[in-house]
């Protein structure tokens, strides 16, 4: 996914959210001040152009598929709930805004449920962890 992809959906969270883009950037070792935090990650989507059997290697793509993977992390699940809440309430059934290109809505899939990451100690405690999928499309205006 180009990274003008993942600043048009950064862009879609509330100010003061802790956004990352491919991954977090925190402490080392972490500190409670690097939580909460959300990071948007995902493939370089699917491109295609032109008609079937017209395609040649120089065209510019006119439509594409992403998945978006979008990982809430916090330090405690009251913590997750409430930032899992702002990113779906951010992300689910809204269109990322980005010059040239139309997409449609996002629509969320749960990949993976609330789990604490026991690589990462924080003072005492392991944050806890899930992780949602947004497949979309786009299409150049």
């Amino acid at each position: 996914m180009s990274l003008e992809v993942f600043r048009g959906i950064e862009a879609m969270f509330p100010a003061g959210t802790r956004v990352h883009i491919h991954e977090a950037k925190l402490s080392s070792p972490p500190k409670l001040s690097d939580f909460p935090y959300v990071v948007l990650h995902g493939g370089w989507g699917e491109e295609t152009s032109g008609e079937r059997g017209d395609r040649s290697s120089d065209d510019i793509p006119d439509q594409t598929a992403f998945t978006l993977r979008c990982t809430v992390v916090a330090l405690s699940l009251e913590g997750l709930n409430a930032l899992a809440r702002t990113s779906r309430t951010s992300l689910n059934r809204q269109r990322p805004v980005v010059a040239g290109w139309r997409f449609s809505r996002l629509r969320q899939v749960e990949v993976l449920t609330a789990e604490p990451d026991n690589r990462v100690s924080v003072e005492t405690t392991n944050p806890v962890y899930l992780v949602d999928e947004y497949p979309f499309m786009g299409s150049r205006v």
